[in-house]
């Protein structure tokens, strides 16, 4: 996929990357009953319904974008791009979405292997893709693996945003349309770049 054009002002940046969902997102969502763009919104819907912060909301609508915008250097595989939330956070860095956002978005796959590790009804219900790609992602993350990821910056966040993407998975589920967004993120673009409105 082309690059995007990142040095445009906010309002620019912010028309290609929905036009990308727009364009990307209908894909399969790798053997998923929801499309790239569903789950993208379902997310983003589950942290919407439960309150969650601004960079919260915004990882859990973007933090798939890995998937769907790869660098030159991905492995694609059955269930999708192999180190996509390291590439969906230099992307979002890039783009001059927060530092918060990109952690997040860099941690909700080692979430998942923490949360596997410690949580026995987390792991229960992952669906039958989260757990063929587990091993691809690193597999259960180990005592000492989880100490260290609880003590990280943005744990809590990249753990509450992990378990709403599990659970955008939903056949037609209601959710509020990409364009919702774009206020969020144009203010939280324009924010970061120190533009006023």
């Amino acid at each position: 996929m082309e690059p995007m054009d990142c040095s445009g002002d906010p309002e620019t940046v912010l028309d290609e990357l929905l036009g990308l969902y727009r364009q990307a997102g209908g894909q399969e969502y790798h053997g998923e009953k929801v499309s790239q763009l569903e789950h993208a919104l379902q997310t983003a819907q589950q942290a919407m319904d439960a309150a969650g912060t601004e960079e919260e909301i915004i990882a859990a609508l973007l933090h798939d974008i890995g998937h769907i915008w790869p660098d030159d250097d991905s492995v694609v595989t059955d269930v999708g791009v192999v180190e996509h939330d390291r590439i969906g956070s230099e992307v979002l860095r890039s783009l001059g979405f927060s530092e918060g956002i990109a952690q997040i978005v860099a941690g909700h796959v080692a979430a998942k292997r923490y949360l596997v590790a410690n949580d026995e009804e987390y792991a229960s219900k992952l669906s039958e893709v989260s757990v063929e790609s587990l091993p691809l992602q690193g597999g259960p993350m180990s005592s000492e693996e989880s100490a260290i990821f609880s003590q990280a910056p943005w744990s809590a966040e990249k753990i509450r945003v992990r378990v709403w993407d599990d659970r955008a998975k939903t056949p037609d589920a209601p959710v509020a349309a990409l364009e919702t967004y774009r206020g969020l993120l144009l203010d939280h673009l324009r924010k970061q770049r120190g533009v006023n409105g």
